[in-house]
C-alpha cells in the first residue's frame, strides 16, 4: 500500500504537472492573436474550472476529510461497537524494532459477524507489548464490530487507540497547499503570458490549464475506480460482515477471460436455499492466483455468504 501511494504521488508530480507544460511548449507557439471565439474560450474556461474543482475536492476529501471521519468512526465503534471474541489462528513476526522494542506482526483470527456467522480476518500492526504474548496463536482477543456494516472500518480491536500522525498529516496539508498554489499559478502565469488583452481566448484543449487538469482527473479515475475495484470489493466486505452463511451446490465454474496481472478471473454459478427456505441461483466472480487455480473446486458443495435482503448477492470466503 505504501509503495502504491508513493508511486501514484510521483506519477502525478511528473505526468500531471511538468509533462502537459512541456508538451504544450514543444507543439504550440505563442500567438498574439486569439485562438478561439469568445464563446468557445469561455466553454474551455468553464470546463477547466470544473475539472480543477473536482480534483481539489477529491484530494481534500480523501487526504483530510476522510481522515477525520475515520477517527470519528473508530471513536463511535469504541462506544457503540458490538463485542465479539476472536480466536487467533496464526501469528507471524514481520519485523522487530529494537529502538521502540515493538514487533510488527501479522495475525489471522476468526470471529462471528453481525449475523453470527464465523468469518476470518487478517491484520498487520505494531504490538507495543510483545513480552505479554497477547497475540500468539490459540489466544483469544476482543473485537468490536461496526453496527453499520456498510461503513468502514467494519471492526476494530478492543482497546484500540486513535491519534493523528503529525508528520503524515503535515505532508498531506502541504501537498494540498502545493496543488492549490499550482492551480492558481497556472491560471495566473498563462493569462499574463498569453492573453494579450483578448482575455481567455488563448485556451485550447491541449493547453496546460486544461490538459494538466485532465491528467489529474484521469489518474484519479484509474486509481479510484479501476485499481480500487480489484484491491477492495466493497460489496464483498459488506456481505462478509453482515451476510448469512449456507452450503451451496456448484452448478458451473469457468474463466471469464479477464485477467489482472496474469491472474484469471473465475466465475462460479451456484444454487442454494436461504434461511427462509427459498432457492436461489447466483453468480460470483473472483480473481484467483495461478498457484491456487488447480485447487479451485469444480463440483460438489461450497460455503457461501449471502445478503439476506438480496440473496442474489453472494461471496465465497474460502475457495481453496
Amino acid at each position: 500500500m505504501k509503495f502504491m501511494i508513493i508511486f501514484w504521488t510521483l506519477y502525478m508530480l511528473v505526468f500531471c504537472i511538468p509533462f502537459p507544460i512541456f508538451l504544450y511548449v514543444m507543439i504550440e507557439d505563442i500567438s498574439t492573436e486569439p485562438r478561439n471565439s469568445l464563446a468557445i474560450s469561455y466553454v474551455y474556461l468553464g470546463f477547466s474550472i470544473l475539472i480543477w474543482l473536482y480534483v481539489l475536492f477529491f484530494m481534500i476529501n480523501n487526504l483530510l476529510v476522510k481522515t477525520f471521519k475515520e477517527k470519528n468512526a473508530i471513536s463511535n465503534i469504541m462506544q457503540n461497537g458490538i463485542p465479539r471474541d476472536a480466536e487467533i489462528t496464526n501469528y507471524k513476526l514481520v519485523k522487530y524494532s529494537p529502538k521502540t522494542k515493538t514487533n510488527m506482526i501479522h495475525i489471522t483470527f476468526s470471529f462471528r459477524n453481525l449475523k453470527n456467522t464465523l468469518i476470518q480476518q487478517e491484520m498487520m500492526f505494531y504490538d507495543t507489548k510483545p513480552q505479554e504474548k497477547r497475540f500468539d496463536a490459540g489466544n483469544t482477543i476482543k473485537v468490536l464490530l461496526n453496527p453499520s456494516p456498510s461503513k468502514e472500518p467494519h471492526y476494530i480491536l478492543s482497546g484500540s487507540q486513535t491519534k493523528f500522525k503529525v508528520n503524515n498529516l503535515l505532508v498531506r496539508v502541504l501537498f494540498i497547499a502545493f496543488l492549490i498554489a499550482y492551480v492558481i499559478g497556472l491560471y495566473g502565469y498563462f493569462y499574463i503570458r498569453e492573453s494579450f488583452d483578448f482575455g481567455w481566448r488563448f485556451l485550447t484543449f491541449m493547453h496546460p490549464i486544461i490538459f494538466s487538469g485532465i491528467m489529474f482527473f484521469l489518474t484519479i479515475l484509474i486509481v479510484n475506480y479501476i485499481v480500487g475495484k480489484f484491491v477492495k470489493n466493497k460489496k464483498d466486505e459488506y456481505i462478509l460482515f453482515a451476510g448469512r452463511n449456507t452450503k451451496a451446490t456448484i452448478i458451473s465454474v469457468s474463466q471469464t477471460g479477464l485477467t489482472v496481472n496474469d491472474q484469471p478471473q473465475i466465475m462460479f454459478q451456484v444454487s442454494f436455499k436461504d434461511f427462509r427456505g427459498n432457492e436461489h441461483i447466483a453468480v460470483y466472480k473472483k480473481i484467483i492466483s495461478l498457484l491456487h487455480l488447480s485447487s479451485v473446486p469444480k463440483n460438489g458443495s461450497i460455503e457461501v455468504l449471502y445478503d439476506e435482503n438480496d440473496p442474489k448477492k453472494i461471496m465465497i470466503p474460502k475457495i481453496f
